[in-house]
């Protein structure tokens, strides 16, 4: 079993835990009620067991190289499909566009990536590019809230930089990531090890990342209704 970083183990297992109490605290202060917002949270909370079982056990059960790469692209799917399917119930008209962004200053944890290259977790390729684009991203969506924090304004046109460059990111990441699965297509990462589908760094690229992808969306639905 590959050795990740205690702090790895720590970010992420904290970035999970912190998800569902962020989430509910977004929507109620949005003021669709604390029922509604607990339906959303329990919501999140279903789908991250659920990708949990995959990565600590399902995974291992179904004897097929291809199985991560489709359950990798189903999860980064879902959450903003959800969101252009039924954008009136996840993008309420007073959700925060100040909550919304703040998804994207915990990106910063993609950081994690080159971390665990170094420690020999990661492929290179995949490590540079999700991990530096991730960290950009963090560091944008940080500056623009601590401008907000100390001049009580947004620029919309910041934060809509700041998210295009976001999905952009990820784009490139999940097609690298794809790349590096030991698979007949398998491009990048031979010879390596690249155990971005074992826990607790896969919950990164299966859960915290298509979350970040579906704020993603609703703050260029909330973008574009101001």
């Amino acid at each position: 079993m590959n050795e990740f970083s205690t702090i790895t183990h720590l970010v992420i297992v904290s970035s999970m835990a912190i998800v569902p109490v962020y989430l509910f605290t977004t929507y109620l202060k949005a003021g669709i009620g604390w029922k509604k917002s607990l339906l959303l949270t329990l919501g999140i909370i279903i789908y991250s067991t659920v990708m949990l079982l995959f990565i600590l056990r399902w995974q291992f059960v179904v004897n097929s190289h291809y199985l991560n790469a489709v359950i990798m692209l189903a999860s980064l799917a879902l959450p903003p499909t959800l969101v252009l399917a039924w954008p009136n119930f996840f993008v309420p008209e007073k959700i925060s566009l100040v909550w919304l962004l703040g998804v994207q200053a915990f990106r910063v944890i993609g950081g994690l990536y080159l971390l665990e290259y170094f420690r020999g977790n990661v492929g290179s390729e995949f490590a540079y590019w999700a991990g530096v684009g991730d960290v950009i991203t963090g560091i944008a969506a940080s500056v623009i809230l601590c401008i907000y924090w100390f001049k009580n304004t947004i620029s919309e046109k910041a934060v809509l930089y700041t998210i295009l460059f976001g999905i952009a990111d990820f784009t490139w990441a999940y097609s690298i990531g794809i790349l590096s699965f030991k698979t007949s297509y398998q491009l990048f990462s031979k010879d390596v090890v690249h155990a971005t589908n074992l826990y607790p760094i896969a919950m990164i690229p299966f859960l915290l990342a298509p979350i970040a992808m579906g704020f993603m969306v609703m703050t260029l639905i909330k973008l574009r209704r101001r």
